[in-house]
């Protein structure tokens, strides 16, 4: 069935102390969801089950980004986790810091 993208939602998150790209990852869709409401699915009687979404998140080691872990905190749909090349490490006190941007894409299926 063909779809359309419907909503984008982008963010930033940071893991100040541990080096972790996941947790960076983390905190940046779990921003980006603290901005997202999602009205239509009762507005329009459409099942949030029928959606798919796909999280893109850019971190400076996307190999050690857990993708299920950041599946994990989209509680409907369909979702794919791309962990890309990007975001940012930051030295800060002899210490790094590691900065992740996320954008969350959600598709619906698109009625003829």
């Amino acid at each position: 069935m063909p779809e359309q993208r419907l909503i984008i939602e982008m963010a930033q998150g940071v893991d100040l102390h541990g080096r972790d790209d996941t947790k960076a990852a983390k905190r940046a869709v779990e921003q980006a969801l603290q901005g997202a409401s999602l009205p239509i699915f009762g507005t329009l009687g459409v099942d949030r089950e029928t959606m798919r979404i796909v999280v893109h998140v850019a971190v400076p080691r996307p190999e050690a980004v857990d993708v299920d872990v950041i599946a994990g905190l989209l509680p409907y749909g369909a979702v794919e986790v791309v962990a890309e090349q990007g975001g940012l490490d930051v030295p800060v006190a002899g210490d790094v810091a590691v900065m992740a941007v996320a954008a969350i894409e959600v598709f619906l299926p698109v009625r003829g």
